[in-house]
């Protein structure tokens, strides 16, 4: 074959060649677009335990490796985790290391006669106790502990329930208090299921033949369970009072005498002078 047919071949050869390259080349932009359009429209699920979650940021695929949001995912597993700034650290602790209840808010109000702190708690770990107690480091401006106090938890405080609890001062140290450290500590760990009471005839009083101010909190008390099973043990009830903006302004607490023996009960708790209130919630303990 001469050279001129040989050149004809090869450009004859080339325009096939160059057409399927390109012809290929289209192609695979289609699918790789249509591969684009499907993920956009088929987003990655989470399924924990049998079930699809919905977590709010959703998992995303970059560079062929699969992103899940981590707090939504530890979270649903029971893990608690926390953001340490000052370390720049994700602290993620499981359940059966959590301590044993941690703080929801506390204040710290004056009187006459010193000063008292009233806080809340919950129960972050899965476990319940019949024996808590709170102590408190109170701090003055400069970092410096000029006042420790304590106080005890009602028992049976069961996952994820919260609770009140009162300290209180007589000292002469109120206007030196800048913040307060607390540390949480229970024993006597219990299995039992959540108390399940109803409360109704619930008043709020004040003793006309005698000088004082304290409030009188009485009302009934049922239970509201079918268990049979469940004893009632050291039934206690707790009242707490909130401002017009929710913040906790006084507490009180008080055994329900015989209430594990019976279906039925009556209480009465007494509280201290403090701020106006406008709302209440009442709670319900026992081991």
């Amino acid at each position: 074959m001469s050279s001129y047919g040989i050149f004809l071949l090869i450009f004859m050869l080339g325009r096939v060649f160059m057409k399927k390259f390109i012809i290929g080349l289209i192609v695979g932009i289609i699918l790789t677009s249509a591969g684009m359009a499907a993920g956009a429209d088929d987003p990655v699920k989470i399924v924990l335990n049998g079930k699809e979650v919905q977590p709010d940021t959703p998992p995303q695929i970059i560079d062929g490796r699969t992103f899940v949001p981590l707090r939504f995912v530890a979270e649903s597993l029971g893990i608690n985790v926390s953001w340490d700034a000052d370390n720049r650290t994700v602290v993620m602790t499981t359940p059966e290391n959590m301590p044993p209840y941690s703080l929801v808010s506390y204040q710290k109000l004056n009187d006459e006669y010193g000063y008292v702190i009233l806080g809340e708690v919950k129960n972050e770990s899965n476990k319940t106790y019949s024996e808590g107690k709170v102590k408190a480091e109170v701090l003055d401006a400069g970092g410096n502990v000029i006042e420790k106090l304590t106080a005890t938890l009602p028992p049976g405080i069961t996952p994820g329930e919260t609770a009140y609890f009162k300290m209180r001062s007589d000292s002469d140290k109120r206007n030196l208090v800048s913040s307060v450290k607390f540390n949480f500590s229970a024993k006597g760990e219990i299995d039992i299921t959540p108390a399940e009471v109803s409360f109704s005839e619930v008043r709020f009083s004040r003793d006309p033949d005698i000088y004082n101010d304290f409030i009188y909190v009485t009302g009934e008390i049922e239970r509201a369970d079918d268990d049979l099973k469940r004893e009632y043990n050291h039934p206690l009830v707790q009242a707490a009072l909130f401002d017009k903006n929710g913040k906790l302004v006084n507490f009180g607490e008080r055994d329900v005498d015989d209430f594990e023996q019976r279906k039925y009960g009556e209480f009465k708790i007494t509280l201290e002078k403090g701020p106006d209130y406008a709302s209440y919630k009442l709670k319900f303990f026992s081991d």
